[in-house]
């Protein structure tokens, strides 16, 4: 995934500032069960994350954390994705060397896994924006309809009580040799549609020490083609029982080190 022209406004002088905050009353589950991070506005995210933290002391981030995600230019009434801004975020405290900022945004992104997979309830959502395999192509790919892409590699998920999805990893159009870019599509097995959410993942930019399931596909996908192998890594770690994928947020929300995949494969 990929933010563009994003500067935070705290980017450069933050400081954690440690104040006492008047108690509140803990907000009740049925307040925020239907906030979605991946689209809401702040208040919301803030809603979500004072919920995480009031029901679980290992949260003790402050409300100024809350804040250094907000983008410049920020608007309240402005809905955003707060799981992509919260992981460019660290990225930004890495690149000027803010460890404290970074430990405090390592709290929030926890803190934002745990309320998408313990308590969000917006699933039903996928299915209002699923699209027919030709509208799909005509809307997202119109130039490249018909064109062969290679495959780098491919997987299945979910299955059971809940909806299979096959993921497929290929070459974006602007990938090169020395900088590639790595597209993933999600077609769903049972309905035989594909899902109006590609990926567009530069393996450059992968923050390899917290990279999310969804990039460590496409990553070892790239590296088993590399190295003239199809399906080989990422089946591997799904087998070793590390990971339980049961639907496809579960490819966002989880997360794995990948500079432990590099090391073994030297």
């Amino acid at each position: 995934m990929v933010i563009n022209d994003i500067m935070f406004r705290t980017h450069l002088n933050y400081q954690i500032q440690a104040t006492e905050e008047p108690k509140e009353q803990p907000l009740n589950i049925t307040e925020v069960q239907g906030i979605d991070l991946h689209r809401c506005i702040f208040a919301d995210f803030y809603k979500a994350m004072s919920y995480i933290r009031d029901h679980n002391p290992d949260y003790n981030f402050s409300d100024f954390s809350i804040s250094a995600v907000k983008p410049s230019g920020f608007k309240d009434n402005q809905k955003y994705d707060f799981v992509e801004l919260t992981d460019y975020a660290k990225h930004t405290a890495i690149t000027i060397g803010n460890m404290t900022l970074f430990s405090e945004l390592q709290k929030i992104a926890s803190a934002a896994e745990q309320f998408n997979f313990s308590v969000s309830t917006p699933s039903e959502r996928k299915h209002e924006t699923v699209l027919s395999f030709q509208d799909y192509d005509n809307y997202f790919i119109s130039e490249t309809t018909g064109a062969f892409k290679e495959e780098l590699g491919s997987c299945v998920i979910g299955g059971g009580n809940t909806e299979a999805i096959k993921l497929t990893a290929t070459f974006h159009d602007s990938s090169t040799e020395k900088r590639p870019i790595i597209s993933v599509r999600a077609f769903s097995l049972g309905t035989r549609t594909y899902l109006p959410n590609i990926d567009i993942i530069n393996l450059q930019e992968i923050y390899k020490a917290n990279a999310s399931l969804m990039e460590v596909f496409a990553y070892m996908s790239y590296m088993d083609h590399q190295n003239e192998k199809f399906n080989h890594s990422f089946d591997k770690l799904l087998f070793s029982g590390s990971f339980s994928i049961d639907s496809l947020d579960d490819m966002y929300a989880q997360h794995y080190n990948l500079g432990t995949f590099d090391y073994l494969n030297q």
